[in-house]
């Protein structure tokens, strides 16, 4: 894996962007109206922008999938994170949308552990790529950095069939939080290190 350089930021968009079509976490952040696509896009612009200020976006050898993942007290510049969200309010979830988000984040914050630990905020494959390659490329890739930087792994999913997943690669669930007006589970989990 290679760090998402300016000249593959499209490719790692359109990435994440395929992706999360279907999900239904990010489904629920982005404004309901015609612009679905759209917004799905812009959606995944920031998170990108944001993770690249944070120096955790990486892209695989094949340009075929994307993790977002970095240290949980990174940091972006305050004009950078001013102008991300201002971004994403207008182009994506609404201004009349805002608090309901900064609620639910908020919410999500609070379950996360306090101690360092690595964030994987996305995980995203290339759908018409055949065979495992990007995911194995991605789970190794994830898995040494912990390693290497000696820190947990965090996630999150609203996928209830990749918790099967996540455990075959030692997560377990901390915590879940169930919020009926999403329609939604969001499950915590956690890699630890290995003793």
């Amino acid at each position: 894996m290679k760090p998402v350089t300016d000249e593959l930021i499209a490719t790692a968009a359109q990435v994440l962007t395929r992706a999360f079509r279907d999900n239904a976490g990010a489904r629920w952040v982005i404004r309901k109206d015609d612009k679905q696509e759209e917004r799905l896009k812009a959606l995944c612009d920031f998170c990108l922008s944001v993770s690249m200020e944070k120096k955790g976006a990486f892209i695989t050898d094949a340009n075929d999938g994307v993790t977002l993942i970095f240290t949980n007290n990174a940091r972006q510049r305050l004009s950078h994170w001013v102008s991300s969200y201002f971004m994403l309010g207008q182009k994506c979830i609404g201004w009349d949308r805002a608090v309901a988000i900064i609620l639910r984040e908020r919410n999500i914050r609070r379950r996360r552990p306090k101690r360092p630990h690595l964030y994987c905020w996305m995980f995203g494959i290339e759908r018409s790529q055949p065979g495992l390659g990007a995911a194995i490329e991605m789970k190794d890739f994830v898995i040494r950095m912990s390693e290497e930087s000696r820190l947990p792994i965090v996630a999150e999913t609203t996928a209830e069939h990749l918790l099967v997943l996540y455990a075959r690669y030692g997560f377990k669930v901390y915590d879940s939080w169930h919020v009926p007006e999403q329609k939604l589970t969001l499950w915590f989990l956690i890699r630890e290190l290995p003793i």
